[in-house]
């Protein structure tokens, strides 16, 4: 998609393409160092400035597809995010992503130099220790929370000494707090499941069989509750089979009585990532899984006690979108969903997700966008037609997240005006329009 003038890519910056009385498209840039104001096509005079003249929308809207081989959209700082269409409609302070950041960081590489000798001496005490930990250990999971962005990440230990720099800043600027499940070697009595050696079959050809575990007894009346047990697999899931086999191996022994889940990374190594799922399965209730495949989904979708559900997934699941059956075919002791968050599931996935806890679900996030050309979840327009098919026949709060870039405000009240006709008794938000407290699971 470029300009026929100057055979330059359309952006939404500079080059945004303009739609001239005559019907050709020309980037901003090429109309504005005219003398004259003409088609430079076929010379049709206008009589607005260029850039007056509308936007061709159509070939925005497919520079903001994820799936566009050259999408430069520019860096808005009005909105303090990607520039969308309608930032540059109202004047926004709109510049290309390089030179948006090399505004952001003026003068920061100089003032740093000297700074980053001294850096190391700073690190004193805890956080020596917790420099000497990041430095040392094989690699980290990053999950930055902000402005309501999630992002995640993998970070590999090597040589590369910007990678120990960054580790050095995070351990003297971060205020780090240790919390995680201490990787102890499992009694000899514990049995120590198979793991994937190097050189073996692929995982997904190792999937263990399905756990038959009975959850164990509630809590009898006047006894206290079971003990919450949190395990954190950030450190050690994003790992592949053949790596940190001993700390997985101490996981699995520690996964039956677990009653809460974090950070499950399942496509890296997803036989053992399965086997946790299912010696949890029995008495866990809260749970944050990213990029599982069907069997790990099964896995989940089975749990009797789950209450709490954090989901994200992935491209594999598009391939062929899995769908869940109703938990009532599962067993007649399933507690249900109470509250649940949905990102880069299918559609078909997620709607069958929904469907099977219609009567226990109370809160809902899920991240999908508006109406308009393209796929889902960055493109839904009938939001309220897929709610209303999934029997939310409990739910209280629903919160609609979304992409910065591509947020549009008109579209978003429309479409929440349509599901709150389907669901007259919940709370429809948006976490771009409203003061939006996410949860947590």
């Amino acid at each position: 998609m470029e300009c026929d003038i100057c055979l330059e890519d359309f952006n939404q910056v500079e080059r945004v393409p303009k739609m001239v009385s005559c019907g050709h498209t020309v980037c901003l840039l090429c109309l504005q160092q005219s003398d004259r104001r003409q088609c430079p096509t076929c010379r049709r005079v206008f009589d607005v400035p260029p850039d007056a003249l509308p936007n061709n929308y159509q070939l925005l809207r497919q520079l903001e597809r994820p799936d566009s081989p050259r999408a430069p959209r520019g860096w808005c700082s009005d909105c303090r995010a990607a520039a969308a269409p309608r930032c540059w409609d109202e004047a926004h302070d709109v510049l290309p992503e390089k030179r948006a950041l090399k505004r952001h960081l003026q003068g920061a590489m100089l003032r740093a130099a000297g700074q980053l000798e001294d850096l190391q001496d700073h690190c004193q005490g805890e956080q020596a220790v917790q420099a000497l930990t990041l430095l040392t250990t094989e690699s980290w999971c990053l999950n930055l929370q902000g402005g309501g962005h999630d992002l995640t990440g993998n970070v590999r230990n090597t040589e590369d000494p910007l990678t120990q720099l960054m580790w050095l800043l995070v351990a003297a600027k971060a205020a780090l707090t240790k919390s995680r499940v201490e990787a102890r070697s499992p009694s000899p009595a514990a049995a120590r499941p198979p793991l994937a050696a190097p050189g073996a079959a692929p995982p997904e050809t190792r999937y263990p069989p399905p756990a038959t575990a009975t959850p164990p007894p509630a809590a009898a009346p006047g006894q206290a509750p079971p003990e919450v047990r949190e395990m954190d697999v950030a450190e050690v899931s994003p790992t592949g089979p053949s790596e940190r086999q001993q700390d997985k191996a101490a996981l699995l022994a520690e996964a039956p009585g677990v009653t809460q889940v974090v950070r499950l990374f399942c496509h890296n190594d997803p036989a053992w990532s399965l086997q946790l799922l299912q010696r949890a399965a029995p008495t866990l209730e809260r749970l944050r899984v990213l990029y599982p495949l069907e069997p790990h989904l099964r896995a989940v979708h089975a749990m009797p006690r789950l209450r709490r559900l954090d989901v994200e997934g992935g491209a594999p699941l598009f391939a062929q979108p899995p769908e869940l059956p109703a938990v009532g075919a599962l067993s007649s002791g399933h507690a249900g969903l109470q509250w649940l968050r949905v990102q880069y599931l299918p559609r078909a996935t997620t709607q069958s997700l929904l469907r099977a806890h219609g009567s226990t679900l109370e809160e809902l996030e899920l991240l999908v966008g508006t109406a308009g050309r393209g796929e889902w979840p960055r493109i839904c327009d009938d939001l309220h037609s897929l709610l209303q098919q999934s029997g939310l026949r409990a739910l209280k709060r629903l919160v609609l997240r979304r992409w910065s870039s591509g947020h549009r405000a008109a579209a978003c009240s429309e479409q929440r005006a349509q599901v709150l006709r389907v669901l007259p008794g919940a709370d429809v938000l948006c976490v771009e329009c409203d003061d939006v407290e996410l949860g947590q699971v």
